[in-house]
């Protein structure tokens, strides 16, 4: 497995802390796709569909992208990192997780930090539609623990060839705890608002017969205990949490997999990383100022833009076709 080698993220003055990198991040401009590319879907056995799109390259690799939690593919990593595939040649694929996007009206059952069955389920079908390509997965955030479950061998039995995950917080119950504290309840705020809205949505069209009780000041927390453990077949949030953090599956994973946080990351706790039993097969970078899903560099990188994530995940595609070839 190559080791990447990497210039530093050196923040600008205006982005020179966890919250500045993860808030900044998300309100400057991004690139955008002009469009999705081609749909399809995947049927699940539960009943419930993944919208899925793609944009066909002419290397060997498919790189199937997964967004976090409230996102959907038009978040604005996933629509940066889409192109990135684009201009390196890989076939690139956008997945919604359940009831995001266009799959909303398709799915009775939540999503949750733990469907690592799903995104194998993708792999499958994307296994039939590219049978002489290399499946890469990215996992950003929530999914980018949904991925190391996959790999460590919790639920699912389809793996990608090789994977990269960006922030994804290993140990459900800090990540959760550590929302609702201090300034990170702005994003706490942010993501249950979102997620009230699809539960209502779901009740509306008749996909769900309850109408869950999520008070307006609910937490991630509270959240977790109301709806998402019980309504995806938990005993309660501690069973929930502790069943699909991927702290427990790592020294498990036995495919090439680059893995990436930020040491000021506001609700993903470096600790975690620092004492993590990853395999042999992973290489974890840990970037001193990056923040949750943010890494703005006071100078452009190599790709002529300061996002240092994008450049991130170019030497890790460049290191995984390497790699797999």
């Amino acid at each position: 497995m190559q080791r990447l080698e990497l210039n530093p993220c050196k923040a600008p003055f205006w982005a020179d802390s966890g919250h500045s990198q993860t808030l900044w991040a998300h309100f400057l401009k991004s690139p955008e796709l002009t469009h999705l590319g081609n749909n399809f879907e995947v049927d699940l056995p539960d009943g419930d569909r993944l919208s899925c799109f793609y944009l066909p390259g002419s290397s060997n690799l498919v790189i199937s992208l997964y967004h976090g939690l409230s996102g959907d593919v038009h978040a604005d990593y996933m629509q940066r990192t889409a192109l990135l595939c684009q201009k390196m040649g890989h076939t690139v694929v956008l997945v919604n997780h359940r009831g995001a996007g266009p799959g909303s009206p398709a799915a009775k059952h939540p999503y949750h930090s733990g469907r690592a069955e799903d995104i194998s389920k993708v792999l499958e079908k994307l296994r039939v539609m590219f049978p002489n390509k290399k499946q890469i997965t990215v996992g950003y955030s929530m999914s980018g623990n949904i991925v190391l479950c996959l790999l460590g061998g919790y639920r699912g039995s389809v793996k990608p060839d090789g994977a990269v995950t960006i922030n994804g917080p290993l140990n459900l119950l800090r990540g959760s705890q550590l929302l609702k504290t201090g300034f990170n309840r702005v994003y706490d705020m942010r993501f249950v608002l979102r997620l009230r809205k699809t539960i209502e949505d779901k009740y509306r069209q008749g996909l769900i017969s309850e109408r869950y009780n999520i008070p307006p000041w609910s937490t991630v927390w509270d959240m977790d205990q109301i709806y998402t453990a019980p309504a995806s077949g938990f005993r309660d949030r501690e069973d929930y949490y502790n069943s699909c953090s991927s702290i427990h599956y790592l020294s498990q994973i036995d495919v090439p997999t680059y893995v990436l946080t930020a040491q000021d990351d506001p609700f993903v706790s470096v600790h975690d990383y620092l004492k993590a039993p990853f395999s042999k097969t992973t290489q974890v970078h840990i970037e001193p100022r990056g923040g949750h899903l943010g890494y703005l560099t006071g100078k452009p990188t190599v790709l002529g833009s300061t996002r240092w994530m994008d450049y991130y995940l170019f030497e890790a595609f460049k290191a995984l076709e390497n790699t797999l070839s």
